[in-house]
């Protein structure tokens, strides 16, 4: 395959690389601006392309995306062909992958996977009747939207094709069994039998195991022919279920609040009447700063205070909100009310310091040190959630990694954590002693992670991959709290 193009690659005249996203059984997929229209984008490169087959490729997508016009499929704009490479361009969605969705959950309980299962099963049914494969079904091809429906992208093997749509469905009950296990196709698969090796990983009774069980039968003859007959299965013993769940995936912890989990909110319209903000001053003290003098002064867009009091229905005052926000520079507090999943990727793109999930941990910590109330919540993207927006733009800015001394200590004061960094061998033995009240602490690396404990002062792991590892250290308080931290590893013979 094709190396990626760099972050800033220009194409087509037009579309600017932003950020690499994954890679695909494709290609690479980006996310890219457009420079013409201003808007985010998606490019899903097709790659390992013989030059001369180019013009044939473009001819069939310019006939296979208008039959893509559906509300559970990307929208896609355009094909284009730029130096012997080729894209697919489809809208920004705002939204999460299962890829993600799984990396943070790892396992879904059977209501999540049948639901989830139901859904991409009738984006099938409708591709089917339009005689479109996807042949390119993957957990990063499956996109949750802010409300919670589930969106088909990655057309990059998508033909039409007749009575073939064996891979899909295939594919799908693949997918199902790596969400009910939470283990990867790789540990599923028993390459000596050539069959799924999943029920005993797996609580699962109803029907739906069956199903899944003939859907990856050995034999193609034995699957079901198309998604219509795989409904039929099912409906054999499920009661139709036409509520759309919104997933809410919940880790332990300070991690409970992340920007994978900024899913859309409806507020309930019988709320009691919205609490009024004091905007005048005491009679005895006229002196005194009003709320709306220091909401002004703080930069804050108008109605905004009030938006996030009535959100949190009447836990946080006024002037306790404006305390809070106070502490976060002025540049990250002037455009809360602005905030958008693409403004958080474009922070992390730049950000060269500590990773990803990194920054997710010190925000969560700052963010609920500040709103105790909101842990394990799903957050409002237009209230809440644009405050977690604004402390982890102000972390990704200004924090960074120390590497690990032999020992270290400190003080974590006002929700914020720290990030030290070492490198570690495969086969090393950690032992980690920690002496500190109310701390929690993670050693992660390349979005896996070695240890997450809450409060536990000792821990001995062995280090599977080599690398470097973030050690994280957050405060599950707001109060000021001394830690000494300590991690002595040694090599095992091998």
């Amino acid at each position: 395959m094709q190396t990626p193009l760099s972050v800033d690659t220009i194409l087509g005249d037009r579309y600017c690389v932003l950020k690499i996203l994954h890679q695909s059984a494709a290609g690479w997929v980006y996310l890219a601006i457009d420079q013409t229209t201003k808007g985010v984008c998606v490019l899903e490169e097709i790659s390992a392309i013989d030059p001369s087959a180019l013009p044939f490729l473009q001819e069939q997508y310019e006939e296979l995306l208008p039959a893509l016009k559906l509300r559970q499929v990307a929208h896609y704009q355009a094909a284009i062909v730029d130096f012997d490479r080729f894209y697919l361009v489809r809208d920004y969605t705002e939204g999460h992958s299962y890829r993600e969705l799984f990396e943070q959950k790892r396992i879904f309980s059977e209501k999540e996977v049948t639901q989830f299962f139901k859904q991409i099963l009738a984006i099938l049914r409708s591709l089917q009747r339009r005689e479109i494969a996807h042949q390119n079904l993957s957990l990063n091809s499956i996109i949750q939207r802010l409300d919670g429906s589930l969106m088909l992208a990655e057309f990059t093997q998508a033909s039409f094709v007749e009575r073939e749509f064996d891979a899909d469905l295939y594919l799908l009950a693949v997918l199902s069994i790596v969400l009910l296990t939470g283990c990867e196709p790789k540990e599923l698969y028993d390459e000596t039998t050539q069959s799924w090796k999943w029920r005993d990983r797996a609580d699962v009774q109803s029907r739906l195991a069956q199903v899944l069980d003939r859907m990856l039968s050995p034999n193609p003859q034995s699957r079901y022919s198309s998604a219509a007959k795989v409904m039929q299965a099912l409906s054999a013993s499920y009661q139709p279920d036409f509520a759309a769940i919104v997933f809410t995936f919940v880790l332990i912890g300070l991690a409970a609040i992340s920007a994978y989990r900024l899913i859309n909110y409806l507020p309930n319209l019988q709320t009691s009447p919205p609490i009024a903000l004091d905007t005048t001053a005491s009679p005895t003290a006229t002196a005194k700063e009003t709320v709306q003098q220091r909401s002004k002064r703080l930069g804050l867009r108008d109605n905004l205070l009030q938006q996030i009091v009535d959100d949190s229905k009447g836990v946080q005052t006024p002037e306790k909100l404006l305390e809070h926000l106070e502490t976060l520079s002025q540049e990250a507090r002037s455009d809360i009310g602005t905030y958008k999943r693409v403004n958080y990727n474009a922070w992390l793109s730049s950000n060269k310091e500590i990773s990803e999930r990194a920054i997710e941990l010190l925000t969560d910590a700052q963010f609920v040190s500040y709103f105790p109330e909101q842990e394990g919540k799903v957050l409002n993207p237009r209230t809440f959630g644009q405050i977690w927006y604004a402390i982890a733009r102000d972390q990704i800015t200004k924090s960074k990694f120390e590497t690990l001394p032999a020992r270290a200590s400190g003080t974590l004061k006002n929700g914020i954590g720290k990030v030290y960094r070492s490198q570690f061998k495969q086969g090393q033995t950690l032992k980690l002693n920690l002496k500190a009240e109310s701390v929690s602490v993670w050693i992660i690396t390349d979005n896996a992670t070695l240890l997450k404990s809450f409060d536990q002062l000792t821990w001995t792991g062995k280090v599977t991959r080599s690398g470097i590892y973030e050690i994280v250290i957050v405060p599950n308080t707001a109060k000021t709290t001394q830690y000494e931290l300590s991690i002595d590893s040694s090599s095992t013979s091998r």
